[in-house]
């Protein structure tokens, strides 16, 4: 059975919201004297890709950089994230659905 990797300090931090930065990301940003380098994350126009070694998802993103850059990277999901991210997902779709729907009928 292969191990998987323990994530670092920086993957483990929980995902900001609306422009948040954990407390834990901030006191090191302040301490180095800059701003975050990236603005925000999106998904690229490519297809997912499945890691059988890893088990991992590969989710192609472009991290857009504060200075209006943009860079390619990849989001690797790991087997047991990959079945809760499909459920947040179904219910962001459910979501959107109620609201387009609340809105028709308006």
């Amino acid at each position: 059975m292969k191990s998987t990797p323990k994530p670092s300090g920086r993957e483990a931090e929980p995902p900001s919201v609306d422009g948040e930065v954990s407390l834990d990301a901030r006191h090191a940003q302040e301490a180095r004297g800059n701003a975050p380098l990236v603005a925000h994350v999106i998904p690229a126009d490519r297809d997912l890709r499945y890691d059988p070694e890893s088990g991992e998802l590969l989710l192609p993103v472009e991290a857009i950089l504060r200075d209006g850059s943009t860079t390619r990277s990849v989001l690797r999901v790991g087997p047991g994230r990959v079945e809760l991210l499909a459920l947040q997902l179904e219910q962001a779709i459910a979501r959107r659905q109620q609201a387009l729907d609340a809105r028709a009928t308006a």
